[in-house]
């Protein structure tokens, strides 16, 4: 029961989303905007992360299964892929997804010697 509570607050963030979206005719979709609502409450403190993380963790098991449909949907198109218009598209995805994977690594390098230096400090001022 905890489970669909929390799966249903991540459903109730998304549907306020749709609806400023809609009341407020912005460009941007309303799942983004129920997710950076989401944001700014764990940030505030007014959400807890740990009373979503069960409902978060079973949403990011069967994230791929979303994507299914798109793999698949690409494949009714596949001769575009396959002439020099194709062959720009993935030249330009793996462009894009290098530039995610270096940001990434960056980002998660700075974080880890960030929380290094902060855990050395801890231990330093045991002693």
């Amino acid at each position: 029961m905890k489970l669909l509570i929390q799966i249903a607050v991540f459903y109730l963030f998304y549907k306020i989303g749709v609806m400023i979206q809609s009341t407020f005719d912005i460009g941007v979709p309303g799942s983004i905007i129920g997710m950076v609502l989401l944001f700014f409450l764990l940030l505030a403190g007014g959400v807890k992360e740990r009373h979503l993380q069960g409902g978060a963790d079973v949403l990011l098991f069967y994230l791929p299964l979303f994507f299914v449909p798109a793999t698949v949907g690409v494949m009714n198109h596949f001769s575009f892929l396959s002439g020099l218009d194709g062959l720009i598209m993935l030249l330009a995805l793996f462009v894009g997804t290098m530039m995610v994977l270096m940001c990434s690594g960056f980002v998660a390098q700075k974080t880890a010697a960030k929380v290094d230096k902060k855990t050395e400090a801890a231990g330093s001022g045991e002693r």
